[in-house]
């Protein structure tokens, strides 16, 4: 259990507190950037999983694999896209709205995150 807490302490620190305010702005943007985020952050749980002795280079790569597609995915506003919700708007009209909100995409990428790090245990 004291693994899992320093491995997601970690890895919150790494996503948060270590990512400055040209990186937040143009991971969305830019995907050498968003590359450059998703090192920074399974890089450094690597370095903590070689710490705890659970270090394997899988590991690493399926941090980096992971955490990249699921950014992309939120930066990107893929979630938009699927799934769609049809709301009956002014006059009866009806559109196609996404089920996931901004905010939404945020806890989707963290509970995915999460179990990244939960395999780590493996």
């Amino acid at each position: 259990m004291i693994k899992l807490m320093i491995l997601l302490f970690c890895g919150f620190v790494l996503d948060y507190a270590l990512q400055d305010e040209f990186m937040k702005k143009y991971k969305c943007q830019n995907n050498f950037v968003l590359f450059l985020h998703c090192c920074i952050w399974s890089f450094g749980l690597g370095i903590a999983l070689l710490y705890l002795g659970l270090f394997a280079l899988w590991k690493v790569g399926m941090l980096l694999a992971g955490h990249f597609l699921m950014d992309y995915w939120k930066c990107r506003g893929l979630y938009k896209k699927w799934p769609l919700k049809t709301v009956k708007g002014a006059w009866g009209i009806e559109t196609k709205e996404p089920k996931i909100s901004d905010w939404g995409s945020y806890y989707i990428d963290q509970v995915f995150h999460i179990i990244q790090i939960g395999l780590c245990l493996l």
